[in-house]
């Protein structure tokens, strides 16, 4: 049960497997967050009131905007700890800069 709802949500949401997948990260952005609202609207009209239409909207892009933020910050920890990981160039002794800011002064 666990592996259908994972491969589910990944068939759906994981913008590497669903068929957005061929599309610009933009337009994937774009057409996810157009299908959000266009379920909301589908929601809303399920229950005979399009007063919900705001609130599941506002669900919806919560929702989302949460999602993003969190891919967002997993992505740049991640960069970040590469870049910490990565060698640093090797500089010759004619390109390092020394500060002698007491002989300055």
């Amino acid at each position: 049960m666990k592996e259908l709802v994972l491969g589910s949500w990944d068939a759906l949401m994981n913008n590497n497997r669903n068929p957005l997948r061929h599309l610009d990260l933009a337009s994937q952005h774009f057409f996810m967050q157009a299908l959000a609202w266009m379920w909301s609207m589908v929601f809303s009209l399920t229950f005979f009131s399009i007063f919900q239409f705001g609130v599941t909207w506002l669900a919806h892009m919560a929702v989302i905007a949460g999602i993003c933020i969190t891919v967002a910050v997993f992505r740049e920890a991640e960069k970040q700890a590469r870049e910490k990981l990565e060698p640093l160039p090797a500089l010759s002794a004619a390109s390092r800069c020394v500060w002698k800011l007491d002989s300055e002064a």
